[in-house]
């Protein structure tokens, strides 16, 4: 790798840690202070009347907002207890079980979710078939997150069979939508001739100065 790519690619990885570290999707902290959960373990979470944080909605009012059928709203709350916190405790079940409501409006966002749960195992075993399934109606919905991952998979063979075409062509629509990741996957097949692609060091500085400046844009 030539000293400028080895220098863009470092700045790359950091740059998306610190993405990955400091932007969870969905609202920052949706709520500053929270009662417990409800005593019924099954239902929504309770919080004081209008307690919120400069980051997100009161909880209360996003709880409502989900059950009054706000698709937003309801990833925004499958996040919320995917995530978990030290006010509201992490509970898979429920974060599925928005998301699958959520899902029934087809917003892309909640189909990636579900495709990362069953991705990583979180709720069950992990099981790659079912995670291609959701990536792939997410994918349809047009999130290029799951574009991504789904390009991932059809190049590792994950979850269906092995697609370096499939992967590529997947990897550019994401690129298209300037998604960091598939921008570098590309830039790093044209310099190591990967996935059918011919060495093209040009093509490679190109698609890693793209990856630079679509991470600045994220970061606005």
């Amino acid at each position: 790798m030539t000293p400028i790519l080895v220098l863009l690619a470092g700045a790359l990885s950091l740059c998306r840690c610190a993405r990955e570290e400091s932007a969870a999707p969905g609202p920052r902290e949706a709520v500053a202070r929270a009662e417990h959960a409800s005593p019924d373990e099954h239902g929504p979470p309770r919080a004081e009347h209008g307690s919120h944080d400069e980051h997100g909605p009161p909880l209360a009012e996003l709880v409502a907002a989900a059950e009054s059928g706000d698709v937003e709203a309801q990833v925004a709350l499958g996040r919320l207890y995917l995530r978990g916190s030290a006010l509201l405790p992490a509970d898979v079940g429920q974060a599925r079980a928005w998301f699958l409501r959520a899902e029934a409006g087809r917003p892309g966002s909640a189909a990636y979710e579900l495709g990362r749960m069953s991705q990583s195992g979180k709720g069950g075993p992990a099981d790659p078939v079912e995670a291609v399934r959701w990536f792939e109606l997410a994918v349809h919905a047009g999130s290029a997150d799951a574009m991504f991952l789904l390009a991932n998979a059809a190049r590792s063979g994950t979850g269906l069979p092995r697609d370096e075409a499939r992967a590529v062509a997947l990897y550019q629509r994401a690129a298209a939508m300037e998604h960091p990741e598939a921008l570098q996957a590309l830039a790093l097949a044209h310099l190591h001739g990967e996935l059918g692609l011919a060495i093209d060091e040009s093509e490679s500085r190109r698609y890693m100065a793209a990856a630079g400046h679509a991470l600045q844009h994220h970061h606005r």
